[in-house]
C-alpha cells in the first residue's frame, strides 16, 4: 500500500533523475550561458534547486543543520556560505562561481539521502505540524508538495535552456 511518503519520494526521484539527464554532456561554456542577461544559468539552477529541498527538509521540517552546513559544501563549491538563491539580484547569478557540476550533484545527492531519512520518519499526522514563518502557519505537508512543485518548475527552466543551448534532442 502506498503511502503519501512513496507519493513524495516518487516525484523528487522523478525530478532529479531528469535533472541529470538534462545535464548530461553539456560544457562548463553551456552550463554558465545566460539567454540574455536578466536570466539563470543551468549551474545556478543546480545549486539553488539543491539549496531549496536542503532548507525546506533538512532544516525547516527536521529542525537541524542543513547539508550545506554540515557537509562543507560552501569551501567544496567556492560559493557563499549563506543563501540559497531567494530573492538573490541577477548581478549575484552573474558572478556566481566556476563551479563543478559533478560536485553540485554530489552535494544534491547528499541533501536527497537526508530528506528521504527525514520524510521515511514521518508519520501521517507529522504532515499536519505547522510552522509559523511570520506570514501565517504552514504545514510539513505544505513544505512537501512545494518542494516538488517548485524543483519541478526549475526542472521545467532548466529543459528550456538546454533546448535553447541545444536544440531538440533524440
Amino acid at each position: 500500500m502506498s503511502s503519501f511518503k512513496d507519493a513524495v519520494k516518487s516525484g523528487m526521484t522523478e525530478y532529479l533523475e531528469e535533472l541529470k539527464e538534462k545535464l548530461e554532456g553539456l560544457s562548463e561554456a553551456e552550463l554558465h550561458w545566460q539567454a540574455t542577461l536578466d536570466t539563470n544559468t543551468l549551474i545556478w539552477l543546480v545549486w539553488h534547486m539543491a539549496r531549496v529541498e536542503d532548507n525546506w527538509i533538512n532544516k525547516t521540517i527536521a529542525g537541524g543543520e542543513t547539508i550545506w552546513s554540515s557537509g562543507d559544501w560552501a569551501r567544496k563549491t567556492g560559493i557563499g556560505a549563506d543563501g540559497s538563491g531567494w530573492s538573490q539580484k541577477m548581478d549575484e547569478v552573474r558572478a556566481f562561481p566556476q563551479v563543478d557540476v559533478r560536485i553540485l550533484i554530489s552535494y544534491y545527492d547528499a541533501v536527497r539521502s537526508s530528506a528521504f531519512d527525514v520524510i521515511d520518519a514521518m508519520s501521517e499526522s507529522d504532515g499536519n505540524n505547522e510552522i509559523d514563518r511570520g506570514r501565517g502557519p504552514i504545514t510539513w505537508n505544505w513544505i512537501l508538495g512545494h518542494v516538488v512543485v517548485e524543483e519541478s518548475q526549475h526542472l521545467g527552466q532548466v529543459a528550456l535552456i538546454r533546448g535553447m543551448i541545444r536544440g531538440l534532442d533524440s
